[in-house]
């Protein structure tokens, strides 16, 4: 158990570099759990990289869109919690199927709502999700 260090790395998760972000999502997936106390402001900090629109360039370091969402995704995937699930699920499918979303964060949406499933088959029902699943699988991407 690590207690040290969790405000640094929400302040390298909001940095506006891309290097900054991705040790602070390194370090997250790494050094906390779901029921870490911080897990609030870390889950609204997810949440806004994976909706709110970035550059579709990388300009001074800057992150695009594609490259945040996917660095939120792959952190989602291996941090494990019941709150986080509960949370950021429903946020997990919507970019799986927006039009929106590249091949490459189609893919690692797939992958995590895989081990969102796998953590909590109950809470993530594959019923509703059915539909969307069978549209994924005429993609013209073979990645996704």
């Amino acid at each position: 158990d690590v207690d040290f260090g969790h405000a640094e790395v929400l302040a390298l998760v909001r940095s506006g570099k891309y290097s900054e972000k991705h040790v602070g999502y390194t370090a997250l997936s790494l050094l906390l759990r779901g029921d870490d106390p911080m897990m609030n402001s870390i889950l609204n900090t997810i949440r806004k990289d994976m909706t709110t629109p970035g550059p579709a360039s990388a300009k001074n370091n800057a992150p695009t869109t594609d490259t945040a969402q996917s660095l939120a995704l792959c952190s989602i995937a291996n941090i494990t919690g019941l709150e986080l699930i509960q949370t950021l699920h429903s946020e997990v499918q919507h970019t799986l199927v927006a039009k929106s979303s590249t091949p490459c964060v189609k893919k690692k949406a797939a992958l995590c709502l895989l081990r969102l499933v796998r953590t909590s088959p109950k809470l993530v029902s594959g019923r509703e999700f059915a539909p969307q699943m069978a549209q994924l699988l005429q993609d013209k991407h073979l990645g996704v």
